[in-house]
């Protein structure tokens, strides 16, 4: 274990910088929370929701890039990218107008949110390229230009801040950070045919996943709407623990696709394991012990709420880090089976939502029981060896 991560050091080091990264991304939060009043701030959390689950696309997109890179496979990725824009544009084009009859957006904020999109896409491509080559200061820097620039405009602009201007912050962070890619990445090489297969594959997994953590902040303010400002600062620092272990996916996902087809995958694949438990255990502590105290020093005392809450969400982010690290480990595979599981998952978590909301204390042991349940019957019944690895 110990020559493992001498061999990996640097590699380490990344992960601290995006943990560096998340309390830039929370000081924006809390310039928001202390700015915002509760309501307005659970209305913003509900269109962050929204634009979580559409930049499932670029997500997908990065992700896909970064293992096909990692294996010398080739796509017309020019092409690509030209479906892709065009079938969202026509799918967002038909939510402007159907969504502000649902929820309580507006169309404008609606075109922000797009622009956000249509910036990712384009901007995952080069981050793919600069993952599966391993240079993940450059991936950093890009991380940080589009978070810094989000914060500092913020901060400007602190008083004259609502939903609208706080979406029109996050597109100048992503059009800085799409800027800053063009010098620092050509845009993948085209060749071949175009190949989406993967690509479908990775959206399907990542919008399951992104599902796992954004339902309870759409629903927390239909069943809990007086508790949503708490559950919305609670929601931050568990969402960080998933934050940090993404970020080890980053650093994980090229090596893990070089490796695929050695023998040596499945005792690698098991020390990272093994390290991941060792990190839960260890945030499972300080969520406990720490954080509570964290969380009236930086939001105030109008949120004394989610320093109970967050003892109960920390072992939700847990289950549903474990679930995303199979998932990666499948992916690496070309494996697709393990999807009706997830899909499984997802209805088991529905439920609990929906039948089992007597508390806020209730709703988060429920949720934190399937994910937790769901990591172990994975680990145990998915297939991890690299023998006729193939996109089923």
């Amino acid at each position: 274990m110990t020559s493992f991560i001498q061999r990996h050091a640097v590699l380490l080091i990344f992960p601290i910088l995006d943990v560096a990264l998340n309390l830039v991304n929370y000081a924006y939060h809390l310039l928001l929370a202390r700015e915002l009043s509760s309501a307005v701030y659970g209305l913003l959390n509900a269109y962050l929701a929204f634009l979580g689950l559409l930049l499932i696309i670029g997500s997908a997109l990065q992700w896909t890039v970064t293992r096909d890179y990692s294996q010398q496979k080739t796509n017309n990725y020019k092409n690509l990218s030209i479906r892709i824009l065009a079938i969202t544009g026509s799918i967002l084009l038909i939510l402007l107008y159907a969504l502000p009859y649902f929820l309580p957006f507006t169309k404008i904020n609606l075109l922000i949110v797009y622009f956000i999109v249509g910036f990712h896409i384009l901007l995952s491509f080069r981050r793919g390229v600069l993952q599966a080559t391993e240079r993940f200061y450059a991936l950093n820097l890009s991380y940080y230009i589009e978070s810094v620039v989000k914060v500092l405009a913020t901060w400007l602009l602190i008083q004259q801040t609502n939903v609208t201007y706080a979406l029109i912050f996050i597109l100048l962070g992503m059009i800085a950070s799409y800027l800053l890619s063009l010098t620092q990445v050509s845009f993948p090489v085209s060749k071949g045919q175009m190949e989406a297969s993967g690509l479908i594959h990775m959206i399907h997994t990542q919008v399951v996943m992104t599902l796992f953590f954004t339902l309870d902040s759409l629903l927390v303010t239909r069943y809990f709407p007086q508790l949503a400002g708490d559950y919305s600062v609670a929601l931050r620092f568990g969402q960080l623990l998933l934050f940090v272990a993404l970020s080890l996916a980053q650093l994980l996902l090229p090596r893990l696709s070089q490796k695929s087809q050695e023998d040596s995958f499945h005792l690698w694949e098991r020390r990272f394991y093994s390290l991941l438990l060792s990190g839960l255990i260890l945030a499972v502590l300080i969520y406990w012990t720490i954080v509570p105290y964290l969380i009236p020093l930086l939001f105030g005392d109008g949120y004394e709420a989610a320093a109970h809450y967050i003892k109960y969400m920390v072992f939700v982010y847990a289950g549903i880090t474990l679930i995303q690290y199979e998932a990666l480990v499948q992916f690496s595979l070309h494996r697709t089976g393990y999807l009706k599981g997830y899909w499984l998952i997802l209805i088991l978590f529905a439920i609990a939502l929906t039948t089992m909301h007597s508390t806020i204390e209730v709703w988060l042991l429920a949720q934190a029981t399937v994910f937790l349940v769901s990591a172990i019957v994975l680990r145990f019944t998915l297939p991890r060896h690299p023998n006729s690895v193939k996109e089923v």
